[in-house]
């Protein structure tokens, strides 16, 4: 598939060989203009030739609007990589931190605590554990464990409901308050 950066850069060579016959032709109605005789011949020729040079114009003036799409365009696939890298490796930062934030709402005394405060402590608390590069290596449970406990909290499952077991995929921890 082509790209559009491709496809303009297509659209710019096609341009140019346009540009090239335009500059030809300029250049032999000049010819014919000067060797003619007749005033209205003469007059006739340099019609055209404004003609093809108002053509010849245009087609460098969209010349160079093409190549600053071009640009555009490669600045613009450059950013959404990198957006999209820079998310992918957020991503499960952003899940250690969300599963966090949900199991510790409850247990924070908002009276006390301000929730910037809070957001600032955990985003310290995660660029601190980002330093080990075991860290991100560890179970989701494990990761969420070590940083509720960084935070001030004791990590402890729930007792399950009578008869039923306890779920790995969605732990509840507990404020060791």
């Amino acid at each position: 598939m082509l790209s559009d950066a491709d496809m303009l850069q297509e659209m710019d060579a096609g341009l140019a060989h346009v540009a090239s016959l335009q500059l030809a032709l300029a250049d032999k109605l000049h010819g014919m203009a000067q060797a003619a005789e007749e005033a209205s011949e003469v007059a006739d020729l340099a019609k055209a030739l404004e003609g093809v040079s108002r053509s010849l114009r245009l087609t460098y003036a969209l010349r160079v609007k093409l190549r600053k799409d071009v640009r555009s365009l490669d600045r613009e696939e450059t950013r959404r990589a990198e957006s999209a890298a820079r998310e992918e490796a957020e991503r499960p930062w952003n899940r250690i931190r969300n599963t966090v934030q949900t199991l510790t709402w409850r247990e924070i005394d908002w009276e006390e605590e301000d929730e910037d405060e809070f957001a600032e402590k955990l985003d310290r608390i995660l660029d601190y554990e980002a330093l080990d590069p075991a860290f991100i290596h560890l179970p989701l449970e494990q990761q969420v464990a070590r940083v509720i406990r960084a935070l001030g909290f004791k990590a402890v499952l729930y007792p399950p409901p009578q008869g039923e077991a306890v779920e790995a995929e969605a732990p509840s921890f507990q404020s060791s308050a």
